[in-house]
């Protein structure tokens, strides 16, 4: 899959469902070793989704081979190119240098992933949590930390898949305004975390573990994310996405080539087939699974002479806003509401920034609330976190935020009038 991702993404003639059916076939060899609660909710997930997609192809809408199959291959072979990470993890030793604790590590978490998140994706997540997880399991604290500080990203960055998505479905909208709008609810959400670990219990926060803020342990994220960076700038036409899941690769065998040299990028390579890709068998179901819902739940919206805003102004943005953080709270991506939304306010004339603003936050506090966003399943499926804890225990912050959120919709249609 990952292999067929990177040749499809430089060579057309490789047809985009390829990368998708080894997906699956990834996904059926790997089957026995996943968790019966994941294999049922990938059930649930398909079947509801394949069920929507049929009651949509009865009343006329088209059947998209491609989104039904590969709806999340994109992120799931990134996914299995940041794994190749983990080759670079020295194994623990007892002169280890101890995490930071207190209330000053927490900051630094909370920057740092936010930081790295906003060029590297939800590498940056992975990164920092192989670290915290050499000598013991991700604490709780740390992994809802981590949900909140990289949701939060979604408000503005372009290398996230929702601006991105928000981007391409509102043309003529200005990403810089956007982000604008955006960065002062990132800002808020800083505020609001910092307030969380200050109202909590001081022994809570002066435990609190948190990735170490040093250059030795900066070397990789930093080169990812000039990685990324330059690409992006030499290749305009490919994805975030993309481009991390083509970079990291090449990251990753120069600094085992500089460690070891080719005799020990051999084992290496092997230890990844045989031992780390493999791993990857919650992530394929469950984004497989919600994959196969979303193109469902879109063809089902698509089936219907339906409309769902009567024109966009502030209020109706916020209401938009507000459906995402309600929709997720019952597993349904964000990504999902943005599909249906486009394809139903095309009857309306709306103001496309406004629109792109708006899927953008909306975004970022979905996905914190949702048990099934990207950065809530990696926390369950690779560091054993419980997802559905973490989204429940988000929900005070979105609500929270989405109070801040409103207020800079209406201030954005108070400016542009």
């Amino acid at each position: 899959m990952l292999v067929l991702a990177i040749v499809g993404a430089v060579w057309p003639a490789v047809p985009e469902v390829s990368a998708a059916l080894l997906a699956w076939v990834a996904l059926a060899l790997l089957w026995p070793g996943i968790g019966r609660r994941q294999q049922l909710q990938a059930l649930v997930f398909v079947a509801a989704g394949v069920a929507a997609l049929l009651w949509g192809a009865s009343r006329g809408a088209p059947l998209h081979i491609d989104s039904l199959l590969g709806q999340n291959q994109p992120i799931l072979s990134m996914l299995a190119s940041i794994t190749l990470l983990r080759l670079l993890n020295r194994p623990p030793r007892t002169d280890d240098p101890e995490l930071p604790r207190g209330l000053g590590a927490y900051l630094q978490s909370m920057l740092g992933v936010h930081a790295f998140g906003s060029v590297i994706n939800i590498s940056a997540v992975i990164i920092m949590c192989d670290r915290l997880t050499r000598m013991r399991p991700l604490g709780f604290d740390q992994a809802q930390l981590f949900s909140r500080a990289f949701s939060a990203v979604a408000f503005y960055s372009p290398f996230i898949g929702g601006v991105a998505l928000a981007l391409s479905y509102t043309p003529g909208s200005s990403p810089l305004v956007m982000m604008l709008f955006g960065l002062p609810l990132a800002a808020a959400a800083f505020l609001l975390l910092y307030w969380f670990a200050r109202r909590s219990r001081d022994e809570d926060v002066g435990g609190f573990r948190g990735y170490p803020l040093h250059p030795q342990d900066l070397k990789v994220p930093l080169a990812l994310g000039a990685g990324v960076l330059i690409a992006s700038v030499a290749m305009p036409g490919y994805s975030v996405l993309a481009l991390i899941t083509m970079v990291t690769p090449a990251v990753v065998v120069g600094v085992l080539l500089k460690r070891s040299g080719l005799r020990g990028l051999r084992p290496a390579l092997a230890e990844y087939v045989r031992e780390r890709a493999p791993q990857m068998g919650g992530e394929l179901a469950l984004f497989l699974g919600a994959g196969v819902l979303a193109a469902g739940v879109v063809a089902a919206a698509g089936a219907g002479d339906w409309t769902i805003l009567p024109r966009l102004d502030a209020f109706h943005a916020s209401l938009l806003v507000l459906a995402c953080i309600v929709t997720s709270l019952v597993c349904v991506h964000p990504a999902v509401l943005v599909g249906v939304t486009v394809a139903l306010v095309e009857t309306i004339e709306v103001d496309p920034t406004l629109l792109a603003t708006a899927f953008a936050m909306g975004w970022g506090l979905g996905c914190a609330v949702n048990p099934l966003s990207g950065v809530n399943v990696v926390l369950a499926t690779r560091y054993g976190a419980d997802n559905w804890r973490i989204a429940r225990s988000n929900t005070a912050y979105s609500a929270s935020l989405f109070v801040v959120a409103v207020g800079l919709l209406y201030l954005y249609e108070y400016t542009r009038l």
